[in-house]
C-alpha cells in the first residue's frame, strides 16, 4: 500500500494503474505491436522495482475487489487520454488486469522485488486494520464528496453517473487513495471545471495521501 510517510520519487507524479492506463495516447500503436508490448516499453526492465510494485498492488486490489467487471472498466476508461487511443476493456476488465499482472510481476521480480510484494498486499477499505488503512478510510468520505463535484463540460467516453458510482464504490470498498487517483483522471476526462476552493481541497487530500506535488497539479488548468 502507498504509505503517506514514504516519500518516493515514484509518487511525485501519477503512479500505479492510473499512470499506466493514461499512457495509452493515440500514438502508442506507432511504437508497439500490441497493448502488452506498450506496457513493457513503458515500464522498462531496469531500475528500482518500487514503481512496478505500486502498479502490481493496484492491479491486485482491483482484481480481488468486490467491484464488478463493469465498474472496473468504468474506472479504467476514466483514465483514457482526452484524444482517445486506449484499448477498450468493457466486458473483459478482469482479463485485462490478469494480462497486466502477467507482464508486470516478472518485470518487478526481475528488478529485485520480493515474491510477497508481488502477490500480497495490506487490505484497505473496510477490511484494513493497520494505521495506513485507517488513514485511508478516514479520507474516504471526503473523496466521495469530491466525486459529487464532477461536472462534465466535455463529452467523456462513458456517461458520468455510472462513473461517479464506480468511483464511490472504489473509495468505500477498495481503497480511497486509489479512487482519488481515478477521480483526478475523471475530472480531466470530463473537463470538469472547479473553483480555487475545490482545487485546494484536492491538494489537501492528495497531501494527506502522501502524494508528490505534481499528482494534482496536472489538472490545475481546470480551475476557473
Amino acid at each position: 500500500m502507498h504509505d503517506p510517510a514514504a516519500a518516493r520519487e515514484d509518487t511525485v507524479f501519477d503512479f500505479g494503474v492510473t499512470e499506466l492506463a493514461a499512457s495509452f495516447h493515440a500514438d502508442w500503436v506507432l511504437y508497439a505491436e500490441e497493448e502488452m508490448d506498450h506496457v513493457r516499453n513503458h515500464l522498462g526492465t531496469e531500475g528500482d522495482p518500487t514503481r512496478v510494485v505500486l502498479l502490481v498492488e493496484d492491479l491486485l486490489r482491483l482484481r480481488d475487489s468486490g467491484l464488478d467487471d463493469d465498474e472496473i472498466a468504468l474506472l479504467r476508461h476514466a483514465t483514457d487520454p482526452p484524444l482517445g487511443g486506449a484499448p477498450a476493456i468493457h466486458g473483459a476488465a478482469r482479463v485485462w488486469l490478469d494480462r497486466l499482472l502477467a507482464v508486470a510481476v516478472p518485470l518487478a521480480r526481475g528488478r529485485g522485488a520480493s515474491e510477497a510484494s508481488c502477490t500480497t498486499y495490506t487490505p484497505c477499505g473496510k477490511d484494513g486494520s493497520d494505521a495506513v488503512s485507517a488513514g485511508h478510510r478516514r479520507l474516504a468520505p471526503e473523496v466521495v464528496r469530491l466525486v459529487g463535484l464532477i461536472e462534465p463540460r466535455a463529452e467523456g467516453h462513458d456517461p458520468v453517473d455510472p462513473v461517479r458510482r464506480a468511483l464511490v464504490r472504489c473509495a468505500e470498498v477498495v481503497c480511497a487513495e486509489l479512487a482519488f487517483r481515478f477521480l483526478l483522471h475523471a475530472m480531466n476526462g470530463y473537463a470538469s471545471r472547479m473553483t480555487p476552493e475545490t482545487y485546494a481541497r484536492l491538494e489537501r487530500v492528495s497531501a494527506a495521501f502522501g502524494h508528490g506535488p505534481h499528482v494534482v497539479d496536472a489538472i490545475r488548468y481546470l480551475v476557473d
